[in-house]
């Protein structure tokens, strides 16, 4: 698990360096005002299906329900149906790429209705150009699920380089001519780039593909059975993202853009920590689970619980307690203004503050998965979704943009301690105290070099290094003791 996490952790890493590079590049020419926040809004609406169809939902019932086919009917038998699930999608893909385009204004409308009627109409446009990108993100989203079960890790994980260095290269060369909309081109080209990438690896394992539909098979009714739990929660989460912006639309111009940068700084350590390993341990747990091999799933979920403590815990705290020095390091050029850099960098801070509930939840989630139970995940989500809502209200008159940002950790507290407590109640028993003793580990070290670092004044870029080496060096000795044992017991 350790060497796949890790492969899987350094390609995340180039993608997400590129992501940031993306972002800055966006604050470069951009900054953050109303063209920014008419963009990430359609940007966010085109988004919504990739994690409705694509890598999640779909993703993450086909993979134990794919695993329980080829155990009982063999090979060809569970390729059938990889080709149904991927035609199926193609066409509701499409259907709805088509209505984004036709309904463009009234989506824009609902999900953002404090914006001037200008920047709606700029957010239709924008929205109406990356329509087919949700067919593209889609069926590669599906396909790369479907890699990763096969443990092909690396090509996966390698496709959203392709898709931020697209964005990147459309931004700084067509800003000039076409402006906000040469960002728009660059999702649309990203997302096709990203699925053609992954074509050849995906027809060598599967061979030659089938333009077929098997509606009699069982297992394909399965996976709409499990799916529809799944897609009430997503829905239910969408409520909140819409939610969300509808409060952040009528606060000032240029909030929803400086939340959308802080939102992709935490998504650092989200996705290169919490998402990769969590990518890796599903497939191990599920097959285990599968298998009834009990102890090896709970060794694989406590160890890839600790794993993510490791390495989620001293990103929380640079986040957090250098948020305004990390900002201005990252953004603070071009048409990025002080404003700009105060609101992201205290919303920076107030996210971070939940990553280790962000991170938890990709792993207990997949969990529940690998036991073919989607509803309970749903249910407990839909509780946290409403309580984030209802902070949202409660707070965003007093705390504003810091409002937003807190209803979200808190509801993220409130979703991992009840997907912990009912995972230990009906299946098996998560050794809490073995990863809460391994926080306070962590912790103490982690207090230890900030104490440190506090007895100079150094560059930030510096500051970040010393940190990282400290840190090491404190786990060195664990390391030399116990070696890939560290994370064991």
């Amino acid at each position: 698990m350790l060497r796949n996490s890790f492969v899987v952790m350094i390609i995340t890493l180039i993608s997400r360096v590129l992501g940031l590079g993306r972002t800055v590049i966006i604050a470069y020419f951009f900054g953050a005002g109303v063209l920014t926040d008419a963009y990430f809004s359609a940007f966010k609406i085109a988004n919504f299906f990739r994690q409705l169809l694509g890598e999640g939902a779909l993703g993450n019932v086909f993979i134990p329900i794919y695993n329980e086919k080829l155990k009982e009917s063999g090979e060809e038998e569970s390729k059938k149906l990889i080709f149904s699930i991927i035609n199926i999608l193609f066409i509701i893909l499409s259907l709805l790429a088509i209505l984004t385009i036709v309904f463009s204004n009234d989506i824009v409308n609902i999900m953002v209705n404090g914006y001037s009627d200008k920047t709606k109409e700029l957010a239709g446009k924008l929205l109406k150009i990356m329509a087919f990108y949700i067919v593209a993100i889609g069926i590669a989203g599906m396909i790369g699920a479907i890699l990763n079960n096969f443990k092909k890790f690396l090509l996966p994980a390698s496709i959203s380089i392709i898709f931020n260095i697209s964005i990147i290269l459309f931004a700084a060369f067509l800003h000039n001519k076409i402006g906000i909309y040469s960002l728009a081109i660059g999702v649309l080209v990203g997302g096709f780039m990203q699925l053609i990438i992954l074509l050849p690896q995906f027809f060598k394992l599967v061979g030659f593909f089938r333009l077929k539909i098997d509606f009699e098979d069982p297992a394909l009714k399965k996976i709409f059975i499990m799916l529809l739990p799944m897609l009430v929660g997503i829905f239910a989460r969408q409520i909140n993202v819409i939610v969300d912006q509808y409060f952040a639309s009528f606060l000032s111009s240029g909030t929803i853009s400086a939340l959308e940068n802080a939102t992709r700084l935490y998504n650092l350590p989200l996705g290169m920590f919490g998402i990769s390993i969590a990518t890796v341990v599903f497939p191990m747990l599920s097959k285990n689970i599968t298998e009834n091999k009990i102890e090896d799933a709970k060794r694989n979920i406590e160890e890839g619980f600790k794993l993510l403590i490791f390495l989620v815990a001293p990103s929380m705290t640079v986040l957090i307690y250098y948020s305004k020095d990390i900002v201005k390091l990252i953004l603070g050029y071009g048409k990025f203004s002080n404003i700009a850099i105060k609101i992201t960098s205290e919303s920076l801070a107030t996210y971070s503050l939940g990553l280790l509930f962000y991170t938890g939840i990709h792993i207990l989630v997949r969990g529940y998965y690998s036991y073919k139970d989607t509803k309970t995940p749903v249910k407990i989500s839909i509780i946290a979704i409403g309580t984030n809502i209802l902070l949202d209200y409660l707070l965003v008159k007093e705390y504003k943009y810091i409002g937003l940002a807190l209803a979200t950790v808190i509801a993220s507290g409130i979703n991992f301690t009840l997907l912990l407590y009912f995972f230990n109640k009906r299946y098996f028993k998560i050794n809490v105290m073995g990863i809460v003793k391994f926080i306070l580990v962590v912790s103490f070290k982690l207090v230890v070099v900030v104490a440190i670092l506090n007895l100079f004044e150094i560059w930030i870029i510096i500051k970040l290094i010393f940190f990282a080496l400290l840190y090491l060096l404190f786990w060195s000795f664990e390391y030399k003791k116990n070696g890939k044992n560290m994370f064991k017991g």
